[in-house]
């Protein structure tokens, strides 16, 4: 692991200690009395998140159930999670309360709140019976509800298995990559790039994304797996939420196959959170607990294939043991998405040019 830029662990730890005094005196119990004076909660978020309104339909209605409750979740499409982290911030900034009671995004995304703590401190271990300190990926502030896990996709019809990559490496192999060269998809993001950073040296990144471009026939944007699906690109280099999709289409009995790159396979940790000041609290932190909770677990699994790793018997935890994923840890993943946004901007401006060629 690297340690160019990242805050030690005992600074972070001070830094979440220190707001420990604005813990409010909660119990599961107070919560859903409040929540019973808090008729709706607005949920502002990318169209397809948990699955669509489908899914957000059928967790309203648990959720009512669990806490014999009659709220409605009043849910609007919104924009991606970068944007909807800055108008929280913004709006906190402005004094007006925010317009999504609960946050919904990645380690990287949840950062860029806590870095303006526009988050509410809440000690959710303790008030949830099922959530552990572990499930609190920024401990205090946001709760994990799904592990999504980058990798390599392929065409199991077009590309044999005893052909296929094992890892990132395997994609630029000389022995193995005439079987896709010229045909294999990247995606047009630097961002899993930098990332690897995280467990590679930057010049390896650097050597690797030079190979990668000149075996590459092209760009595949996240979500665009059906590309590889059809046949017209038999692979992909890397894409999000590669095990998700895996299974969600060989449900449907796709040829549709993940690789995992590295090792530690680098996730995306996606969370909920309460941003400070939101108009329906306690309808909000319940639902944030409630999320992870094995009910919910359960519907977003049947519906969307996505669920948390540290929830048992998840499909998510099932997989990593059943195949030893190792993950790499939170902390260390926190530690560099917490550093200054002028770490490393030489080496991603190089792999920025390296992907338009």
């Amino acid at each position: 692991m690297k340690s160019r830029g990242f805050i030690p662990f005992v600074i972070i730890s001070s830094m979440l200690a220190s707001t420990s005094s604005a813990f409010a005196a909660e119990t599961l119990k107070q919560l859903v009395e409040g929540a019973k004076k808090e008729s709706e909660l607005t949920f502002i978020a990318g169209a397809q998140t948990f699955g669509g309104l489908k899914t957000l339909n059928l967790l309203e209605a648990a959720f009512n159930k669990r806490f014999g409750l009659n709220m409605k979740i009043r849910f609007a499409a919104g924009p991606e999670m970068n944007s909807m982290a800055a108008r929280t911030i913004t709006e906190l900034k402005s004094g007006i309360k925010p317009s999504s009671d609960i946050y919904h995004g990645s380690q990287s995304h949840v950062a860029l709140l806590h870095k303006e703590k526009a988050l509410e401190q809440v000690n959710y271990a303790a008030i949830f019976p099922w959530i552990t300190k572990p499930m609190e990926i920024f401990p205090n502030e946001g709760v994990l509800i799904f592990t999504s896990l980058r990798g390599i996709i392929y065409n199991s019809k077009v590309i044999a298995k005893d052909k296929a990559p094992k890892s990132y490496e395997d994609l630029v192999d000389p022995k193995l990559s005439p079987t896709w060269a010229g045909k294999m998809a990247i995606p047009p993001y630097v961002s899993w790039l930098v990332e690897l950073s995280m467990v590679w040296s930057e010049d390896r990144v650097k050597n690797f994304t030079r190979k990668l471009v000149a075996l590459s026939g092209g760009r595949l944007r996240y979500s665009e797996e059906e590309r590889v699906v059809s046949g017209e690109f038999p692979i992909a280099a890397n894409m999000g939420g590669a095990t998700e999709q895996m299974w969600q289409w060989q449900a449907k009995g796709a040829p549709l196959v993940a690789v995992m790159g590295s090792t530690p396979v680098l996730p995306s940790y996606f969370q909920l959170a309460v941003p400070r000041n939101t108009a329906h609290p306690n309808l909000a932190k319940l639902f944030v607990g409630f999320m992870a909770s094995k009910e919910a677990q359960a519907i977003l699994e049947k519906q969307d294939f996505r669920t948390s790793h540290l929830v048992e018997g998840t499909i998510m935890n099932k997989y990593l043991k059943q195949n030893r994923v190792q993950l790499q840890e939170a902390q260390d993943s926190i530690n560099f998405y917490l550093q200054g946004e002028d770490s490393g901007l030489e080496f991603k401006e190089e792999l920025t040019k390296m992907l338009k060629q």
